[in-house]
């Protein structure tokens, strides 16, 4: 009877022994589990924190890029008003308004007819402020000889010393015969001559102007076609110069 309670005793104290081992086995197994899973945990967020580290680099240098073609559009952008600018500034300068567009516009007009630009830019640069002329002008006519024609008062003088004379082409007949008078749709040219030969000539169709600067005196002419065929009427006026 005691020799069947003490095996029974040895059993249960064996049977005690493997449930400690088995639980401890159990414990060192869930502790073997949660090293490794906190160090495949560790090493997932170390990959994670260097992708991420990756990613931030590539965004800052995309950033650092975009900088820069930021500031090379500002400096385009910068330029291109500095032209816009000077564009406005220089039409400000350069194209007339008010009373010089209406001058402007003139002059246009006069070239288109045919005045000569160097005869504009005398009259212009001749012209001055409150200039004070004589009442009373003066106007004369002769017949503008042409390469066959010569006959008859060829010249007409004013102030008693300038002489003014010229030549025209010849105006042609259906045929093509030339005339002895000048055709007045065609250019001609006048000349001044003053006392001891200095000359001012002017080209271009009529009407035409220039003018001749003696000491203190500017003589202005008009040039225009006569009434009378063949003829050219001048029209004088002595101003006060300068």
């Amino acid at each position: 009877m005691s020799l069947g309670l003490r095996d029974a005793r040895r059993a249960e104290r064996r049977r005690r022994r493997r449930r400690a081992v088995t639980v401890l086995l159990v414990l060192g197994g869930l502790v073997l589990l949660g090293a490794l899973a906190y160090e495949s945990g560790s090493r997932l967020a170390e990959l994670e924190t260097d992708a991420l580290r990756g990613e931030i680099d590539q965004q800052r240098r995309v950033i650092a890029a975009l900088q820069q073609q930021l500031a090379q559009t500002e400096a385009l952008r910068q330029q291109a008003e500095a032209r816009v600018r000077e564009w406005e500034e220089r039409y400000a300068r350069d194209v007339p308004t008010g009373a010089a567009r209406a001058l402007f516009a003139k002059v246009q007009e006069r070239l288109s007819e045919g005045l000569a630009p160097d005869r504009l830019a005398l009259v212009l640069s001749n012209a001055t402020a409150g200039t004070k002329c004589d009442p009373v002008q003066e106007t004369r006519r002769f017949q503008l000889p042409t390469p066959i024609g010569r006959g008859g008062q060829s010249s007409v003088s004013f102030a008693g010393a300038i002489v003014v004379t010229g030549e025209g082409q010849s105006a042609r007949a259906p045929d093509g015969a030339p005339h002895a008078w000048f055709d007045p749709a065609q250019p001609v040219t006048i000349v001044a001559i003053q006392p001891g030969g200095a000359r001012t000539e002017t080209t271009g169709t009529l009407p035409l102007t220039f003018s001749v600067v003696r000491g203190t005196s500017e003589h202005r002419f008009l040039v225009t076609e006569s009434d009378l065929r063949g003829f050219v009427s001048v029209t004088a006026e002595r101003c006060d110069y300068p």
